[in-house]
């Protein structure tokens, strides 16, 4: 086909990734304040972003140099093509998981202060510095969107099962109350109770105009959640 002269031969293919969508709550939230609130938010925001895909460049991984990062305002997508090869593979997925897990750390500590929900899953993806697309996008955006409801992010089967496969990434799975698999993003972080406690009174300053029952429930799932992971830790007040 001819556009603007140029013949496009139509050979662009999708292939299978391990994917991440990602929403950043209460972003819009932010926007629509003062001038100097929304610019400290942006800065937050930037600097999340930022922060997070530095370092996963900066780890000596040769599996971190293919994870790709696509951001629009308070949407982030990773994603990492995966090898046909059993060990390759294995590595492929924990790196990602890492990634992920990593970005939850920092936004829910004082750093930033906000919540998160998303989905992971397995599948086929097309990904260049144009355009998105495919079955593992609508997977991860059905996760986040119809699935989540709390601040987690939600494992799709075909990531339990590949998590499952390996034994350094068993601590990253949990089970939650409604059958829901999630990321358990508190796995990599010791004597991080501090930091999530400042965070979490950070994340009710940010909703304190915007309270309602659905913001209560998110808030207390949150607060649930890390209190179980420290007390399992035996790091609760450190």
């Amino acid at each position: 086909m001819l556009v603007n002269g140029n013949t496009d031969l139509y050979n662009r293919e999708t292939e299978e990734y391990i994917v991440a969508y990602i929403d950043l709550l209460g972003i819009k939230s932010e926007m629509n304040k003062g001038n100097k609130e929304q610019q400290l938010a942006m800065n937050k925001l930037y600097n999340l972003y930022t922060h997070s895909i530095d370092t996963t460049r900066m780890i000596e991984w040769e599996e971190n140099k293919e994870i790709n990062f696509k951001i629009f305002s308070d949407n982030i997508l990773m994603s990492r093509k995966l090898s046909k090869d059993n060990d390759k593979r294995k590595l492929e997925v924990k790196t990602l998981i890492y990634c992920v897990a990593h970005f939850q750390a920092l936004a829910a500590s004082d750093s930033v202060g906000w919540l998160l929900r998303g989905g992971i899953a397995v599948g086929q993806l097309f990904v260049d510095d144009i355009m998105v697309w495919g079955q593992a996008l609508l997977k991860t955006y059905d996760l986040e969107s119809n699935i989540a409801i709390y601040p987690r992010i939600v494992l799709d089967s075909t990531v339990v099962n590949e998590v499952q496969k390996n034994d350094e990434l068993s601590d990253f799975i949990r089970k939650d109350f409604d059958g829901v698999y999630f990321l358990n993003y508190l796995s990599m972080c010791h004597f991080y109770g501090e930091m999530l406690s400042s965070g979490f009174e950070m994340i009710q300053e940010n909703n304190l105009l915007y309270r309602n029952e659905r913001i209560y429930q998110k808030l207390y799932w949150h607060m649930e959640f890390i209190n179980r992971e420290l007390d399992r830790k035996n790091e609760q007040k450190r």
